[in-house]
């Protein structure tokens, strides 16, 4: 990912207040769309590619030179060996909400089914599946309401 523009993770309050801290990987499971500052968003990009020795996958190169179909491929691959909360899986998270907050349909489609795959081994997953709902409608082919979390194997 290009690293771009600076600023603090952190979540936006209401008006007036002060805003929520938010760590950089872990905004995705965190914050919801609407709440991720364009700062916050560039915080994250950084922050994943700091971490980018952390994931080895054949098109994760590709995604930390900002290609988003690379980010997606990578992130399917790697919901599919590793458990949502996991290291990996927060890196290939975070590189989606970058793209995700910046309009892509395919990283908030994959950004929602991750939320839903990591609400199913949640004990209260009620909130995950409420975010993952708000980052699925950004995706204009899908219907409205929760997504259905995936099955467990």
């Amino acid at each position: 990912m290009q690293g771009s523009g600076g600023g603090n993770a952190r979540r936006a309050g209401a008006a007036g207040s002060r805003p929520k801290a938010c760590p950089a990987l872990g905004v995705w499971r965190r914050c919801d769309p609407g709440d991720i500052a364009p700062a916050t968003v560039a915080e994250v990009e950084r922050s994943v590619a700091g971490a980018a020795l952390l994931l080895h996958h054949p098109r994760w190169p590709e995604a930390l030179r900002g290609d988003p179909a690379a980010t997606v491929a990578a992130a399917v691959d790697v919901l599919r060996r590793h458990p949502p909360g996991t290291a990996a899986a927060d890196l290939a998270m975070s590189g989606l909400l970058v793209h995700a907050a910046r309009g892509d349909a395919a990283a908030a489609l994959v950004l929602a089914h991750g939320l839903a795959a990591l609400a199913r081994r949640h004990p209260r997953p009620g909130a995950l599946l409420d975010r993952a709902a708000r980052w699925a409608p950004r995706w204009p082919g899908r219907p409205r309401g929760r997504p259905m979390p995936p099955e467990r194997g």
